[in-house]
């Protein structure tokens, strides 16, 4: 559940297109178009897959969302975090810790650093604090793996995915074959702001309307 300091948004989004195990760097302005396609159903409440459909495959990753989608979520939701160099990715937490394979990567050992988030002191691998040396480029954050958060999830697909942006997160709701919604959340703005800037100016910055 986000806390007083998480901002949620809910964006009512066309989204569709083919494989969307196979996100496209380029969609057509024709899969922008999604008249053709099966609109949102109003018959019931909408199913929101929360991070995916993470109880089988790691959150926040391609694989969970394109699955959710075939489980006929009718909504993905997402946790927007921004990179060092400035790109938004889909990630939960402020540090790199509990789903990733950050501990094994000798190369960033010397970045492990306690930062006050949310009024307690956090120690960890930090995704965000772009402009500052313990940051980490998306470059750096593709290089690392993700696996489950709990032991008691289906553990088979632990280190098989990677990090993704938000526009990837985009483009595979768009390339469903019917117009699914997205539902993103802002993690930890106040945090954000202290240390990077204005998260809202990185959200304009990457998505011109």
């Amino acid at each position: 559940m986000a806390s007083l300091w998480h901002v949620s948004i809910i964006v009512l989004v066309l989204l569709g297109g083919s494989d969307a195990n196979q996100v496209a760097p380029h969609p057509r302005q024709s899969q922008l178009n999604v008249s053709h396609k099966k609109p949102l159903q109003t018959f019931r409440p909408y199913n929101i897959a929360h991070r995916g459909s993470n109880g089988e495959i790691p959150e926040e990753t391609a694989a969970a969302y394109s699955r959710a989608i075939e489980e006929g979520a009718d909504f993905i939701e997402t946790d927007i975090l921004a990179s060092k160099d400035g790109h938004l990715i889909c990630f939960h937490d402020v540090t790199l810790d509990a789903t990733t394979d950050i501990a094994d990567h000798a190369e960033f050992a010397g970045r492990k650093r306690t930062y006050e988030v949310e009024r307690a002191n956090v120690t960890g691998w930090f995704v965000e604090l772009c402009f500052l040396a313990v940051d980490f480029t998306l470059s750096e954050l593709k290089s690392l793996r993700v696996k489950q958060r709990y032991v008691f999830r289906d553990q088979q697909y632990n280190w098989k995915y990677n990090i993704i942006t938000f526009d990837e997160f985009i483009l595979i709701a768009l390339y469903a074959d019917r117009v699914v919604g997205i539902y993103p959340e802002i993690k930890n703005p106040i945090f954000i702001n202290q240390h990077v800037g204005d998260f809202c100016w990185i959200i304009r910055h990457n998505f011109h309307d």
